[in-house]
Order: C-alpha cells, then structure tokens, then sequence
C-alpha cells in the first residue's frame, strides 16, 4: 500500500473516532446541575408523594440520596430555578416540584370516582336495565352497601347488580323471590322470602372471597326489621324513557 493510500486510511480513521466520541458526548448526561440558583422561600411545610427521591443537588442526573415515603411532612425554604425544592432533612436536600404537594389529598371514594365517570357509568347500568326489560318492568336504584355506590335491584328482587370496574356485576342470586329490606344503623342488608307459608328472614353481608369486585352472601337468619329498615322499593320504570335519563337519575343519587 503506497503512503498516498495509507494517509487516506490514516484520516479515515481519525475522523470515525473524532465522530464517536462527539456522539458519545452528545448522549452522555451532565453530570452537574444545569441549574443551581435558589431563591429563597418563607419556610413551609409540604408534603411527599410515593417514592419521592431526595438529591444531594438539584439535578435528576446526580445521584439519588434516598427515597421517602408518601406522604412524609417536609420542611421547604427555598426553589431552585429549575423546579426543585430546597429542603431541611437534617441538611440541605434537594427534592423536584412534581414530588412534593401543599396538602394531602384524600384517596377518592367510589362515588366520587363513579361522578368523574358518569357516562360510561350510566352506560353500565342503562345496559343491565336492557337486559332486564323482558322480565322486570320496575327497578330500585338504592346504596345497599354503604360505599356511595347505588346498586340495580329487579322486580322481584332475585337479583342484585352493582357497578365495579367499569361493568356491571351480579352479586346476588336466588330461586326464591326475596324482598330485600336495608338498616343503615347497623349497615346490614335483610331479605325476606316465603318457603313454606312461612316468612324466612336472612341477613347478607359483601363477601370478596371468590370475586374480586364482591358478591352477597347469607350469613345467617335474621329477625324481622325494625323501623330503621325500611324496605328497597322499587319506583322506576324500567323503560326507553327513563333508561335515557339514567345520567341525571344517576347523577342526582351521587351528588346528594
């Protein structure tokens, strides 16, 4: 190989390595805060979200000191201009905005979930009433379980369905007509049902041993309810009309 050729060769392969090592460059992550100005705060107090990681400097690329715990009170005097909170963990810390809340949220309870997502909601229900038509002409639209959350009872009270995940679940079913009587004093669901010319009483509770979302289960007989538990009556008609008006019905029960 002449020295024409093996110069050529010789720059060639300069120039590959002077090309990656430019990429690399360009890929790798500061390794220093891009930003380290702080401007200083009254001290107050926040809280942390799951997971929250607490860094030596405000940089996500730095190392991460440890994580806390939700909803740990931590002790903020100051932000840095790139989003991170300058805390006092026995020392300065470092902490990114998206971590850190002014106030605990509470969780969400069922009812307030089913009123964010009231279409699909009265979709479910709207649907179960189709499939009901042909053998209940009137339903109940009752909260039998305490958790905000009313649930679609049938004319002759052989079935029970609930609203969990989106769907609708059947969590209750029998031969025997049973009429079903509520005690919010001692939040217990009562049926009642005749075998024999005689007046059978039972008492249900939610049981979640087989499905996740729950069904109901007889625990037990029961006596005869008292004034504190009224029977579920049911006083919609289970028609075109009233299921196209399921969203206001529905919405009217979960924003008492």
């Amino acid at each position: 190989m002449d020295k024409q050729k093996k110069s050529i060769l010789r720059k060639l392969k300069l120039g590959m390595a002077l090309a990656a090592v430019l990429a690399a460059a360009v890929l790798v992550k500061p390794t220093t805060a891009l930003a380290f100005n702080v401007t200083p705060i009254e001290m107050v107090e926040m809280y942390t979200t799951s997971g929250t990681p607490v860094y030596a400097t405000p940089d996500v690329f730095s190392p991460v000191v440890v994580y806390i715990d939700r909803f740990t009170n931590v002790r903020v005097y100051g932000i840095t201009d790139n989003g991170f909170y300058q805390v006092d963990l026995n020392g300065t810390f470092y902490i990114p905005g998206p971590f850190m809340v002014s106030q605990i949220q509470p969780e969400k309870t069922e009812k307030q979930k089913a009123l964010e997502d009231l279409e699909d909601f009265a979709e479910a229900y709207r649907m179960q009433l189709e499939f009901m038509e042909s053998y209940s002409s009137t339903f109940a639209l009752v909260d039998v379980t305490g958790d905000g959350i009313p649930e679609l009872f049938d004319a002759e009270g052989k079935e029970i369905y609930t609203y969990y995940d989106k769907r609708p679940v059947m969590i209750y079913y029998s031969e025997n007509p049973v009429k079903f009587y509520y005690s919010k004093k001692e939040n217990k669901l009562l049926g009642k049902y005749t075998w024999n010319k005689k007046d059978i009483w039972e008492v249900y509770y939610k049981d979640t041993s087989l499905l996740p979302w729950g069904q109901f289960k007889c625990v037990g007989t029961a006596t005869s309810p008292t004034k504190d538990a009224p029977v579920v009556t049911r006083d919609y008609t289970n028609n075109a009309e009233t299921r196209a008006d399921l969203y206001n019905i529905l919405k009217n029960k979960l924003s008492l």
